[in-house]
């Protein structure tokens, strides 16, 4: 365990440098804008510390001990490392960052793979990626960008439409497929998303719903995660089919570790949309940012929705 630093107290070292530098109290007084007896009481205080003084009084001044020049050139160094990391701090300018918020499933599925694509595109950018538990809709917080999910509205910029097909592993499918080829819908186990009410992405309800199948009963066949990464693991463990959003799930389906259980897609007008805060129309990062998301969705240039 690191040991706890046992200093004097710095104003006390910053007075006595400056009476060491001057060799006068008054001088080092009105140079840090203390009285005369200040200083002196700092000195006193560092030199009942180490036991021996640090000073001779002199009539028009003071001059160092042999203890004295060993502490002020020690403080002299150390003021001295201080000062000039300070001015090159000062010198350097300061590291343009960005704050992208979004939910667990584009984070990890759609932004994760590319951040080495992000980081080549804003060589100069610190990035941070504040991720929740379900898709925000509206811009967030304390963030320079929020990727949301739903119905895009004004000031947002639509990346991509909600299309969605069942997904689950090479070997659930297997399992669960008669020698037609058909599946069971009415007896499959369903990994099921859930999400805030009103419900803002596709359900399983909806999906049945538009395929024109009976609705399901039996609850029990049904697995409810709270997160979509928890989702996609589930399915490729081949726990259950799942509701495969894409892009997000391209990668695993061009891998194989999924497969897609039907050839119909469906579509909604929902869908991914970027949103900038007008407080964020300061930062350079932000609209090299918005070029660099437009044309990894493919979207070019689209205006905003």
């Amino acid at each position: 365990m690191a040991k706890n630093r046992v200093l004097p107290p710095l104003p006390s070292l910053l007075a006595f440098e400056a009476a060491a530098r001057l060799q006068n109290f008054s001088q080092a007084a009105a140079v840090l804008g203390m009285t005369q007896s200040a200083i002196s009481q700092h000195v006193t205080m560092l030199e009942q510390t180490i036991g021996q003084p640090l000073f001779r009084r002199l009539h028009r001044g003071v001059v160092l001990t042999e203890a004295g020049v060993t502490l002020h050139g020690a403080v002299g160094r150390g003021l001295d490392t201080i000062e000039s990391a300070m001015a090159e701090l000062r010198r350097e300018p300061r590291m343009p960052a960005l704050s992208i918020a979004t939910d667990f499933g584009f984070a990890s599925f759609w932004l994760m793979p590319r951040l080495e694509a992000l980081a080549r595109a804003l060589p100069e950018v610190e990035v941070r990626i504040v991720t929740s538990q379900h898709a925000p809709h509206q811009a967030q917080p304390d963030t320079d960008v929020t990727i949301v999910f739903g119905s895009s509205g004004a000031g947002s910029t639509l990346l991509f439409v909600e299309t969605v097909v069942p997904v689950c592993s090479p070997a659930f499918l297997e399992r669960h497929r008669g020698d037609d080829g058909a599946v069971d819908w009415a007896r499959l186990p369903l990994l099921d998303l859930e999400g805030p009410e009103p419900a803002r992405w596709l359900s399983w309800h909806d999906w049945f719903a538009l395929m024109r199948l009976s609705p399901r009963r039996r609850r029990e066949t049904m697995v409810h995660l709270n997160t979509y990464p928890l989702v996609v693991e589930a399915a490729m463990l081949g726990q259950g089919a799942a509701l495969g959003w894409q892009p997000l799930v391209d990668r695993h389906l061009s891998s194989g570790a999924l497969v897609a259980m039907t050839a119909e897609r469906v579509t909604t007008d929902r869908g991914y949309a970027l949103i900038e805060p007008p407080a964020a129309a300061g930062n350079p990062a932000v609209p090299a940012f918005r070029r660099w998301l437009l044309a990894e969705c493919g979207t070019g240039g689209s205006s905003p929705a």
